[in-house]
């Protein structure tokens, strides 16, 4: 069950286990992208970079959109649609990332004509959501995200082929539920990255049928507890920020949309 998973995770917060992150890298058609170290250093990147790895807990915040006082990126790295993008997640400098419970949710907004993905505004932008992943198997203690507790383990994302070519930022976050048993107790971690598309098969308007604002990104629901918003019931079952999945091919692995 869930709630007992929940449960063997406070004992570790108990005695100081905090949850902190940023995404190290990024590999687009086979070229790796190394982000910044948060409020350290600021390399040619197309990962938008962020000001601290500590989690952010405001669920309408403007950190939502890439993270706190997100910066943009130096370049735009070019992928291919239908192709397999990976990323990695630590925690710090040759630290791992340090939990293992939360979904990964992975967005894209297309960049308005004239614009381009490292000049945008990402708050200003409508996202599709084109992947998710949580639990391996439902009802199960064991989730995806624990992969990205082993050392050098990339997390794919599989770029949509009906999408049209043209630069796109590509949100990805993880919601880490290690004490979202109480409000305020879910923590965020936005990252986005500026990409430019080709070899897309979608033509005129993005294919997706459904997309949100960034604002609106997070459950309406706010004033209730997390816990309320990221479980659907008390034996497993977990629901996910709107909007659903877009018709593009994308992973769904267990994950019902909450609203």
């Amino acid at each position: 069950m869930l709630f007992s998973s929940l449960v063997s995770f406070f004992a570790l917060a108990a005695v100081g286990v905090d949850a902190h992150g940023y995404v190290k890298q990024i590999v687009c058609d086979g070229k790796k992208y190394m982000g910044g170290v948060p409020g350290e250093t600021n390399p040619q990147s197309p990962i938008r970079r962020i000001s601290t790895i500590d989690p952010y807990k405001d669920p309408k915040g403007p950190g939502q959109t890439c993270g706190l006082n997100a910066k943009a990126g130096a370049i735009v790295a070019p992928v291919t649609a239908g192709s397999k993008m990976t990323l990695q997640w630590i925690e710090h400098i040759n630290q791992l990332w340090p939990h293992e419970m939360g979904p990964l949710i992975t967005y894209m907004a297309k960049v308005p004509a004239g614009q381009t993905a490292d000049k945008v505004d990402p708050s200003k932008l409508s996202f599709f959501k084109i992947q998710q992943t949580g639990q391996k198997t439902k009802g199960g203690l064991k989730w995806f995200l624990e992969d990205q507790m082993k050392a050098n383990t990339d997390y794919v994302v599989n770029i949509p082929k009906n999408i049209e070519n043209g630069d796109y930022i590509m949100r990805h976050e993880i919601i880490a539920l290690h004490l979202a048993d109480k409000k305020g107790g879910a923590e965020f971690y936005a990252s986005c990255f500026q990409l430019r598309v080709k070899g897309g098969t979608g033509s005129g308007a993005v294919s997706p049928r459904s997309s949100t604002p960034a604002r609106t990104l997070r459950p309406t629901r706010a004033s209730s507890p997390l816990a309320s918003l990221t479980r659907a019931s008390s034996t497993s079952s977990l629901a996910l920020p709107s909007p659903t999945l877009s018709p593009a091919p994308a992973i769904r692995r267990l994950l019902p949309p909450l609203l």
